[in-house]
């Protein structure tokens, strides 16, 4: 990639999971001297940039060494993984990498600073998307990671662990946004939710307008569900996920397949779409299997990390 074009988060996703096979070390060489574009060294640039808020913005430009920034920022499409994956590669590392970590955290307090809204009527809690300065009152159904994420790294704080004052008020915010996120399937005729979501005083699900109304076989929310139900082991979450999974089997099977759907909010009037992304096998399907296989018990804590395609990897233990 020449060095003028820009960077957006969605092309660090590889990083962890390539790591994983090759090792922290040998990775960092091979891609050095394979292509010089995307080490490790390259979450090193993006750690010194340090932001005051601790969110970055969607994309990043290189240019004859200068590092310019934009200005929108977002928890979903295209920035999703990079907040994932600062919290992931300290618990790959075996919690031993801690500028990670502190990304991690300076980013979740931006978070709760700057991007967490409450709707008018119902005060449902969301992650509102910024656009030079200005807030903008939409949420992905990509952003449905965050819920679990936020667990994740709550239960792991390295600072007085769960019961600490930051894991708790990132428990509540994980719990209030994945509520948010189930009633984005609750409240569609189908139990599907769309691919976003408004927020605004009077919508067609109350309080919440439909977006984009298709339903894609996604599986953040799912995601989400497994670990909460993984780390607090609250019943509720599995039976969202049963809902989920019930809902996909109504609308979305075909013959042959799953197909995502057109409008959310149409249920019986309309047959699934040709189509059915990879993630569905890979990742929403892979989910929902976890949350109801008793014999697969993973450690998310401390000895396997998914990374952002669902695929669990092993902590390094230096």
């Amino acid at each position: 990639m020449p060095s003028s074009e820009p960077y957006t988060w969605g092309q660090f996703t590889l990083v962890l999971a390539t790591a994983a096979v090759l090792g922290r070390y040998q990775f960092s060489e091979v891609v050095d001297k394979s292509s010089g574009q995307m080490p490790l060294g390259t979450w090193t640039v993006v750690s010194d940039i340090r932001p005051e808020n601790g969110l970055y913005p969607l994309h990043l430009q290189i240019d004859n060494g200068e590092i310019k920034l934009g200005n929108q920022i977002s928890f979903g499409s295209l920035g999703d993984s990079a907040y994932e994956y600062c919290l992931k590669l300290w618990l790959q590392s075996g919690k031993k990498e801690h500028r990670y970590r502190q990304m991690y955290d300076k980013a979740v307090q931006g978070l709760h600073d700057k991007l967490l809204e409450r709707t008018l009527n119902e005060e449902l809690l969301y992650v509102a998307e910024m656009s030079g300065g200005r807030l903008i009152p939409r949420m992905d159904h990509l952003a449905c990671f965050l819920p679990g994420l936020l667990a994740l790294g709550a239960y792991t704080n390295p600072n007085g662990g769960i019961e600490s004052d930051l894991a708790q008020r990132d428990m509540k915010s994980a719990r209030a946004l994945a509520y948010t996120c189930y009633q984005m399937y609750a409240r569609t005729s189908t139990g599907l939710a769309p691919e976003y979501i408004e927020y605004v005083s009077d919508g067609d699900l109350g309080g919440i307008a439909i977006g984009d109304s298709h339903y894609n076989l996604r599986p953040e929310f799912v995601e989400t569900m497994y670990v909460l139900h993984q780390l607090t082991e609250d019943p509720a979450y599995r039976e969202w996920g049963w809902e989920v999974f019930q809902a996909i089997q109504t609308n979305c099977k075909t013959e042959a397949a799953y197909g995502s759907l057109e409008d959310v909010n149409n249920a019986g009037n309309q047959l699934p779409q040709d189509e059915m992304e990879s993630f569905f096998l890979a990742e929403t399907l892979k989910y929902l299997f976890l949350m109801f296989d008793p014999d697969t018990n993973l450690d998310l804590q401390e000895k396997v990390v998914f990374n952002t395609e669902a695929h669990p990897l092993r902590s390094f233990r230096p």
